[in-house]
């Protein structure tokens, strides 16, 4: 097993101070791990309040992120991150950064179209930064649980966003001063 990069500071790069965030979460809710994108985004979209950022916006996007290009079109992210169980090599419940060029077009996964091609399409259809982050999974058996290692980064994961979102996406002309 190899070391993923952290994911908080890549995360961080990666996004920096975006304009508007949309947080795509995908996977199929009743193949155990392969819900860990959807549930996390859910949690954000819970802990951040949906109305109380107009600069984020959460959709929950299931097995079929490519039905959801027109309505984050409409919100007009400068920066799209898509959550989603991957197989990476790590241990469950490890979260790591994907390099959607890297995942190969036929790649097996539960979704109509592979995320790579989404990505592909999103940046240069929307002008936009994407960024995937991968939650590794553990077992993939019909109607489960998350795996206790995938809750676990589930709830990390989807609390980090929301303090992120926090910090990062309030408006400076709200307050009259600028966050890090």
């Amino acid at each position: 097993m190899h070391k993923p990069i952290p994911w908080k500071a890549r995360l961080a790069k990666e996004l920096g101070r975006p304009e508007r965030l949309a947080v795509l979460g995908v996977g199929n809710v009743s193949r155990g791990d392969d819900a860990a994108g959807v549930l996390c985004a859910a949690a954000l979209d819970r802990l951040a309040g949906p109305s109380a950022n107009p600069r984020l916006k959460v959709f929950i996007a299931y097995e079929a992120p490519e039905n959801f290009t027109g309505a984050v079109r409409d919100f007009g992210p400068s920066h799209v991150l898509v959550i989603d169980a991957a197989a990476g090599g790590y241990a469950p419940g490890t979260v790591f950064a994907v390099e959607p060029a890297a995942i190969p077009d036929e790649d097996v996964s539960t979704h109509r179209t592979p995320i790579s091609t989404l990505a592909a399409y999103l940046e240069k259809t929307l002008c936009c930064r994407v960024v995937v982050l991968g939650i590794e999974p553990g077992a993939f058996e019909t109607r489960e649980a998350l795996t206790p290692g995938v809750q676990a980064a589930v709830e990390k994961l989807s609390a980090w966003l929301a303090a992120f979102v926090d910090r990062r996406l309030r408006s400076s002309s709200a307050s009259g001063h600028r966050y890090s």
